[in-house]
């Protein structure tokens, strides 16, 4: 499948998105809902520190492939959600809607940027839009959105000082919009269920099992730092499982470092006199690193995958325009030489019958003084069409062979087989009743040689050219519009 066109394919059904779709939008309430209230349940379990806020990259990467004209929807559906859940785990109102207003700026604040510099549908796996995507979206307005939330969280309680409260929502944001975004974007795309097909699906599991396996050794083992194994591990799915893979590796990854971060296991329970939440921040650092370096890496293989697909697509129709007649779209003399060379080759070898047609458009000259030259090179588009047409079988192959003269290469065919062909396109061509008031009949004919043999090892392909131009010439000589055929001697 070509990357690009499935990537234009679902621009275009993204843009078609112009009103909103209420069972969709009453869906990502009640997910905008549970995510919200999941993170406040996450943060309250970790002595405060949101590990990781899913709503911002989750409502992100839902906005970003639909039309400007619905956003205004789900950003409100998005404050209401973040608004209810924290009313709903005992949070002042004013002390909520302040908050959600403040995560609402940071979903807000990169969708538009995004979108007018990079347009709408936003492309997540592009290399640029993903640079862009992780300084715009992932540093920059996260650090807006938590400034603003540490500062109103202050006015109604005290959360310690305002820089330690920023970092802690800042982290959490972060890693909430750096991993959930892309995961939703990818579920999105058409092409990231084929990984997850019966036949993909053990391989994807197989190579997903061996970042969450080093993982859990490493962050199970709460005696040696070994936490640089895990980017061996991910850099092994980046190259196996394209930027997909990385996505749902790095989720894994988050989700199994930080349950073991928060339970009291693994390497940063050797960092002396802290408490849970400072090592957390460093389990969220370590993700922020990790993510910071692969996503790149995945986005430029999968940028570097869809150039190498649309270059070899590029090369195939250089080729076919290299091999064919510009006037008919058959293949031409090259083309013709060539292929003839490699069927009398497998001819040989498998001791097969190779036919050959020969076809000369009859009184083509004359034609040409009567209609024009614009008119002949009609008459000659509308006979390759015909002869194209006539032929039943993929091996059977086409030519234009010179000025007015047509060949077709018939493989693994006898010659009474070579003659039914023949006659089939002669008379084709004359049934298409093609004027030509010079031609006795008053339509345009044609004349064909036919000739067929099993190659010897003594003899060249020539000589089945040579034995079909002479039946060829038998054919004008008895009076033209009509098959001649002859048995070459290899």
């Amino acid at each position: 499948m070509d990357i690009n066109k499935s990537s234009d394919a679902a621009s275009e059904d993204s843009l078609q998105q112009e009103f909103v779709q209420w069972p969709h939008l009453a869906g990502t309430f009640v997910v905008l809902l549970l995510f919200s209230w999941l993170g406040i349940v996450l943060s309250r379990q970790s002595e405060g520190v949101a590990t990781i806020w899913f709503t911002n990259g989750l409502l992100f990467a839902l906005v970003i492939r639909k039309s400007r004209k619905v956003w205004i929807h789900y950003f409100i559906a998005g404050i209401v959600a973040d608004t209810l859940a924290d009313v709903i785990y005992g949070d002042p109102l004013k002390l909520a809607f302040g908050v959600s207003l403040a995560n609402s700026f940071e979903v807000i604040c990169s969708s538009l940027v995004l979108t007018r510099w990079f347009g709408n549908p936003f492309h997540l796996t592009r290399r640029k839009e993903l640079v862009a995507f992780l300084g715009i979206a992932v540093v920059g307005a996260t650090a807006v959105t938590s400034a603003l939330g540490a500062s109103w969280t202050l006015l109604f309680v005290d959360g310690g000082p305002w820089w330690m409260l920023f970092r802690t929502w800042y982290l959490g944001d972060v890693l909430g919009m750096a991993i959930i975004a892309p995961l939703v974007f990818i579920l999105q795309r058409p092409g990231f269920f084929v990984m997850l097909q019966r036949r993909q699906l053990p391989k994807t599991l197989l190579f997903l099992a061996v970042p969450a396996l080093a993982t859990f050794m490493v962050f199970r083992d709460s005696k040696d730092p070994l936490i640089f194994f895990i980017f061996p591990a991910l850099l092994f799915v980046v190259f196996r499982l394209g930027f997909p893979g990385t996505v749902l590796a790095t989720f894994v990854i988050a989700l199994i470092s930080i349950s073991c971060t928060v339970s009291g296991h693994g390497p940063l329970m050797l960092i002396r006199n802290t408490n849970l939440p400072h090592r957390i921040v460093i389990e969220q650092i370590f993700l922020a690193v990790a993510l910071f370096t692969f996503f790149p890496v995945a986005a430029l293989l999968e940028e570097r995958k869809a150039l190498e697909v649309s270059l070899q697509a590029s090369e195939l129709r250089y080729r076919e325009l290299a091999s064919a007649d510009s006037l008919t779209g058959l293949a031409n003399r090259r083309a013709f030489d060539e292929k003839l060379e490699e069927e009398w080759r497998r001819a040989l070898e498998e001791q097969e019958s190779l036919a050959l047609l020969l076809i000369d458009v009859d009184l083509f000259k004359s034609y040409n003084d009567i209609y024009g030259h614009v008119g002949g090179d009609e008459c000659l588009r509308c006979l390759a069409k015909v002869i194209g047409s006539s032929l039943q079988r993929s091996a059977d192959t086409a030519a234009r062979f010179g000025g007015e003269e047509f060949a077709v290469i018939l493989p693994n065919t006898e010659l009474n087989e070579a003659m039914i062909v023949a006659e089939n396109i002669r008379e084709a061509v004359a049934a298409m009743g093609l004027p030509h008031c010079g031609n006795t009949s008053g339509v345009q004919t044609i004349s064909v040689g036919v000739a067929a043999v099993v190659p010897e090892l003594a003899a060249a392909a020539v000589s089945l050219v040579a034995a079909s131009d002479h039946a060829l010439y038998r054919a004008k000589y008895l009076g033209r519009n009509r098959a001649e055929a002859t048995g070459a001697a290899a």
